[in-house]
């Protein structure tokens, strides 16, 4: 049976491997986004174009490294010809990857908090499109974590407004009106954008 410290030193150390490769590269965006959206579809497509405007604005891109939406992102920075990068994930008897990250680009993590981690270490902008639970999760602890100050502010752009609008009236009525469960300046941490070209230039503005 595997130790807690193993598990831990197991986390570290895969950390401390993808810095190796992270390190070099300092201008990252990273973008989130659901693994269950099919090619051809809306959505895809307009994830591929996001990793494209992206690349040709000189930003280098990591994803998850998973299908769906991250696998579209990805395609579109290499369509570009831009930086691709995937921090994949391991399980027991899955390997969630995709075919458009660029090789020296790939990771492959057993760990989802030092995956997480390297998202918040290596961002200088996030970039919420279409998604679910996995997708809210990230959202929502990237606000926290910035809320407590955590780590550094900087931009969380929701892309897509007919798909985030209803949750982002939910928290703005009901958690912040309503209940005054969560402030303005809670708010203030995120915006919507309808388009790769908005995001884009909302990151520059910040």
């Amino acid at each position: 049976m595997v130790t807690e410290k193993e598990k831990l030193q197991k986390s570290l150390d895969e950390i401390i491997n993808a810095k190796s490769v992270l390190d070099k590269h300092k201008n990252c965006i990273c973008v989130f986004g659901s693994s269950a959206i099919k090619a051809g579809t809306k959505y895809y497509e307009d994830a591929v174009l996001t990793g494209e405007k992206l690349a040709l604005a000189g930003f280098e891109v990591i994803t998850g490294g998973g299908p769906g939406i991250m696998e579209a992102v990805n395609k579109g920075v290499q369509n570009a010809k831009g930086k691709s990068i995937g921090i994949c994930m391991e399980f027991p008897d899955i390997c969630i990857q995709n075919d458009f990250i660029d090789k020296e680009n790939h990771l492959l993590l057993t760990d989802m908090a030092a995956r997480k981690y390297l998202f918040w270490k290596y961002a200088k902008a996030f970039i919420a499109l279409p998604g679910g639970l996995g997708t809210l999760d990230e959202i929502t602890e990237c606000l926290t974590l910035m809320q407590m100050g955590n780590i550094e502010k900087r931009p969380l752009i929701l892309q897509d407004k007919t798909f985030w609008q209803p949750m982002t009236d939910w928290l703005k009525n009901t958690l912040k009106n309503d209940y005054k469960t969560i402030k303005q300046s809670d708010i203030d941490l995120f915006t919507l954008s309808d388009s790769p070209e908005e995001t884009i230039q909302r990151i520059i503005n910040a």
